[in-house]
């Protein structure tokens, strides 16, 4: 009789073939020899009594039997894992290893210095930090924590958890100010140099609730927000910048918010996870960390 422990590879064999779409990828992620990958489906199929995967020199399908199969695994990898979590936690120290992505831009601006006081916190944690601009698949990459922001939340068949609301602001130096004056209005802001943020659009637009639409433009268009923020401290022009990203420099002098009346609808600043916060010790301890720390930083909501 093959041991229950056997059998929980062999479906975690399976179920990574599935998710590469190739032997060779699911052995590349494992860290397993071609054979052996091939070895554990060909024994799974043997135990089961059914053809899981239709091999061919180009392809690779699923039977329905396979299907079966590979929609169960995953709750059942994941049911695994969790146990394994739980039983690690009855250690009465938080520690554990968390993959975390975050936007670039937030990520520096906002986590770091959040991650790094963590660590201090809970030196027996190890935190795994992918900056990125693309959004990451969860279960391919095997994040546990996601940090985005959202006008609204998309479905999702993960957890969620609301952090912050974000402003976007206008600001500029005080020496731009001096130089050109100090826009009272949208349409005075319309004849001033506004430096944009180049992501998915271009951030050079502003919608009131009465429709009107004002639209803005500048010498220098930039995808980093990091060099915005160093144009406008330069006194080039004016920015149109997250609050989390740019509070401080208001907060010191260094920026002037403007037109602070206006009211752009506000991004959610969030995190997305794959497992309850209360089956897992390690996830719980760092996400109340974070919110701790947001709640007492300088970013006004």
């Amino acid at each position: 009789m093959r041991r229950e422990w056997d059998k929980h590879h062999l479906l975690n064999v399976f179920y990574q073939v599935v998710e590469k779409g190739s032997f060779s990828k699911a052995a590349d992620h494992l860290n397993l020899p071609n054979s052996s990958v091939s070895k554990a489906v060909s024994q799974l199929e043997n135990h089961l009594g059914k053809t899981l995967l239709l091999r061919t020199t180009r392809a690779l399908s699923m039977t329905d039997e396979g299907e079966i199969v590979y929609k169960r695994a995953q709750g059942l990898l994941e049911g695994f894992r969790a146990l394994e979590e739980e039983l690690e936690e009855l250690d009465s120290t938080p520690k554990g290893k968390l993959r975390i992505t975050f936007p670039n831009t937030l990520g520096r601006m906002l986590f770091s210095q959040i991650c790094n006081d963590f660590l201090k916190a809970y030196p027996d944690f190890e935190l795994e930090l992918i900056f990125t601009a693309s959004l990451l698949d969860l279960i391919d990459e095997n994040i546990d924590v996601a940090f985005r922001t959202w006008f609204t939340l998309p479905d999702s068949p993960f957890y969620s958890l609301s952090l912050l609301k974000v402003k976007l602001l206008f600001v500029a130096s005080p020496d731009y100010l001096a130089r050109f004056g100090t826009p009272k209005s949208l349409e005075c802001l319309t004849k001033h140099n506004v430096l944009v943020t180049r992501h998915s659009t271009l951030e050079n637009a502003w919608a009131q609730d009465d429709g009107t639409h004002h639209t803005f433009s500048g010498n220098l268009i930039a995808n980093n927000r990091f060099h915005i923020r160093e144009a406008v401290l330069a006194g080039i022009g004016i920015g149109m910048l997250p609050s989390y990203f740019c509070q401080k420099d208001i907060n010191r002098g260094a920026f002037v918010e403007l037109l602070p009346e206006l009211n752009r609808g506000h991004k959610t600043l969030g995190a997305i996870y794959r497992m309850k916060r209360d089956s897992s010790k390690k996830l719980d301890t760092f996400l109340s960390f974070v919110e701790q720390r947001l709640a007492e930083s300088e970013i006004p909501e």
